[in-house]
């Protein structure tokens, strides 16, 4: 039996020099096209329940390359799959992004073949800390504490409209590029969204600038919607990438209006050695800030700085103290807060 269409979603992944992490999803959908800053508002509406009412393809078989090196992958009954992919000879240390192709097997499509690549990254030498960050309301506005204005966002925004907050990609920007400037720090973005808004996503990082990274998503579904709720679903991946790369120390961003605080708070006392610092952007009440306080003095004594700052360029300030980034990258910062914030 053939299918009329297939496509194959790859989503940037992560590994090591021997070994690379592959991830994707087969769909029945088209792809939707770029979004527009001129795109009415039902047409963002419409494109959002496409990308939730996505058509997966279970069981379906794939191919991975990766130079001479073949693997297949079955993908579960929602379309995912996932492996890990030992490597006979060692990526080139030098590249950061590395390219595996991943191609449809089976079922048939008519629109076969059904090719494409995926981004793997790899922390280079060069690399002297990585950086763990949310995404809703830490580098995206969106107004998570209410629930209309959030929905709203969401559903009647698309990528090119929706908007970032002052300064934060001149902020990541200079975190990725470090006190020399051509460190290559590795950024990694963790969040509560469903894999189905992962184009929107890339597309929205790519549209302000934000350093290209690995994404982990969530998949939604009554089975896991306590996980939604708490948000300790992204305890797992921190972990892994603590885990992946031993050596390397790590700098988590989050915001005050979810559960950031609790899960960075609880990493920290779990790898204390490990966590360089952690940022939580101030996006609530006084109520919520003062148990924010709270946590940031419980972790401090474990050695782990943790700041609640009211912005980008606030937070430019103490990575620059701490030695993330260099004094001339705070002025960068601080004038793209501006920039940012008069458009």
């Amino acid at each position: 039996m053939s299918l009329p269409w297939v496509t194959i979603v790859p989503y940037r992944t992560f590994g090591v020099a021997d070994q690379l992490f592959v991830k994707g999803r087969v769909l029945r959908d088209h792809p939707l096209p770029p979004a527009g800053a001129e795109d009415s508002r039902w047409k963002n509406f419409y494109h959002m329940l496409r990308r939730l009412n996505s058509h997966e393809v279970p069981g379906a078989r794939v191919e991975i390359a990766v130079g001479s090196q073949r693997w297949q992958a079955v993908a579960d009954d929602e379309g995912y799959f996932t492996l890990g992919l030992p490597l006979e000879q060692p990526v080139d240390p030098a590249n950061v992004w590395h390219t595996v192709w991943v191609e449809l097997v089976e079922p048939l499509a008519r629109n076969a073949p059904v090719q494409v690549a995926a981004e793997v990254l790899t922390p280079p030498p060069s690399a002297r800390f990585a950086v763990i960050s949310d995404i809703d309301d830490t580098i995206l506005q969106s107004h998570a504490a209410s629930l209309l204005r959030s929905f709203m966002e969401t559903f009647f925004q698309n990528a090119q409209t929706r908007l970032p907050f002052a300064g934060v990609a001149a902020l990541y920007q200079a975190l990725w590029k470090g006190m020399s400037s051509v460190e290559m720090n590795p950024i990694f973005y963790v969040s509560s969204s469903p894999w189905n808004f992962y184009d929107f996503l890339v597309e929205f990082l790519e549209r302000h600038r934000l350093p290209a990274g690995p994404m982990f998503l969530h998949d939604y579904g009554l089975a896991r919607l306590f996980s939604t709720l708490s948000h300790r679903h992204k305890l797992k991946p921190i972990r892994w990438l603590l885990e992946t790369y031993p050596t390397l120390p790590f700098v988590l961003i989050g915001d005050s209006g979810q559960r950031d605080p609790e899960l960075y708070s609880a990493i920290a006392r779990d790898f204390p050695h490990r966590i360089a610092a952690v940022f939580i952007r101030d996006v609530s009440r006084r109520r919520r800030d003062i148990v924010v306080d709270s946590l940031g003095e419980a972790v401090l004594t474990h050695g782990v700085p943790m700041h609640r700052v009211a912005d980008s360029a606030a937070a430019a300030v103490i990575a620059a103290d701490l030695g993330l980034i260099p004094q001339s990258a705070v002025d960068v910062v601080r004038r793209a807060a501006i920039d940012d914030g008069g458009a």
